[in-house]
């Protein structure tokens, strides 16, 4: 009902309306600024749901048993199941950014809005959700976010005292790329702590979640974000890639098509059956990458994430020229421990060649190079941290 409402209201109202609820927000939330700081307080923040590197931290917090009061701010609650201990709240609904301005600590995986601004005695930990990428990101690709974009990710950068890295490559990254000159935490990534754990119950739940067959063996493939328009199905011949995988790995094998959650209603563009099935909609990517066996995917850092399980990555990138010329990238393709693929037919070729044992001595010679540190134990570090933050007697 909702829906049809905003498509019959003319676009000048609708723009009215939401510099006029903008308006308010920012009103309340300085309002909001009178009222004390609550000590126990922690506010975590994900834009696309319960998941992330936020709910990693949020899971250790309620492990520890602190007594805190932890608040989840994200965009759609109502689609998190009940989390005890946890209380979740709208992206800037009033109780959201009433939380906002009397927490002790923030911990945040995306950007906060422009209006937000930080109290003496707040301790604000951003946690990003990325980790070591391929892709350029923030002031390495300016021209690309835009003006708008770069003046609040700034400010973001301003207002964070501690940023979270998996390594050297991504310290020196934030640095540059995100304009911060304050502490670096090099511990990993929070959210690739599941993937140092063999949890077959975990598998169990995703094959049941999914309705996919317990004997099967998993391939996800998970394209990056590119943009609101574009279409993310490229045609894949999935039956035919299924066969190779079957060829050179054995098993039986379904195939999990998990797009970006900023454009998951482009999953409807493919055709499902038993053996290709609908993973745009599961709540935690990482809980899908570590019950999955083999990963495709094109520019995304999941790339080198799975690789720390040492899994088999294959790289997908029909768009590859344009996607160079337009957002660029860290690395070349031929400095990636992958194989690339501009088509069908290459992928395949790549499928059957592939060598494991070469495979793993370039995984590890490409970790070494950009210093990576993940141990599984990030999500342990930042909870420290809060602790130590809110058991501090000053500010």
């Amino acid at each position: 009902m909702r829906d049809k409402i905003k498509k019959l209201t003319p676009k000048p109202l609708i723009r009215l309306y939401q510099k006029l609820r903008y308006l308010w927000i920012v009103a309340f939330f300085y309002l909001f600024r009178l009222y004390p700081i609550q000590k126990r307080k922690v506010v975590l923040c994900n834009v696309w749901g319960y998941g992330d590197n936020a709910k990693y931290v949020t899971e250790e917090l309620i492990r520890r048993q602190l007594s805190y009061e932890l608040i989840f701010i994200t965009n759609a609650p109502s689609e998190v199941s009940s989390v005890s201990g946890v209380q979740f709240l709208k992206t800037n609904s009033l109780k959201a950014i009433k939380a906002l301005a009397t927490a002790r600590v923030w911990v945040e995986s995306n950007r906060k809005e422009a209006f937000i601004r930080k109290r003496k005695g707040q301790y604000y930990i951003q946690l990003w959700h990325g980790g070591l990428p391929l892709k350029k990101i923030e002031g390495d690709c300016s021209d690309f976010l835009g003006e708008s974009y770069i003046k609040r990710a700034k400010w973001d950068s301003q207002l964070t005292d501690l940023y979270i890295s998996n390594g050297r490559f991504c310290t020196q990254m934030y640095q540059r790329a995100f304009w911060f000159t304050g502490p670096i935490l090099e511990c990993g990534t929070p959210r690739n702590d599941i993937l140092f754990k063999n949890d077959l119950n975990l598998q169990d739940k995703i094959k049941v979640a999914l309705k996919i067959d317990r004997n099967k063996k998993i391939l996800l493939y998970a394209p990056t974000y590119r943009g609101e328009d574009e279409n993310y199905s490229y045609n894949m011949e999935f039956q035919k890639i299924q066969k190779a995988v079957h060829k050179r790995f054995g098993d039986e094998w379904v195939i999990i098509v998990r797009l970006h959650p900023l454009v998951s209603n482009h999953s409807n563009n493919f055709k499902y059956d038993a053996d290709l099935v609908n993973g745009s909609n599961y709540p935690d990517m990482y809980e899908l990458m570590s019950a999955s066996d083999i990963l495709i995917t094109d520019y995304s850092n999941t790339m080198f994430e799975f690789s720390m399980m040492k899994r088999p990555v294959f790289l997908y990138t029909k768009d590859l020229i344009n996607y160079k010329t337009e957002r660029g990238l860290y690395f070349s393709m031929d400095e990636l421990p992958f194989t690339s693929a501009l088509d069908d037919a290459a992928l395949i070729r790549n499928i059957e060649n592939f060598s494991e044992e070469d495979y793993l001595e370039k995984v590890e010679e490409f970790f070494d190079r950009v210093e990576l540190i993940e141990t599984g134990k990030a999500s342990r570090m930042v909870a420290q941290k809060i602790q130590e933050v809110i058991d501090r007697k000053t500010y």
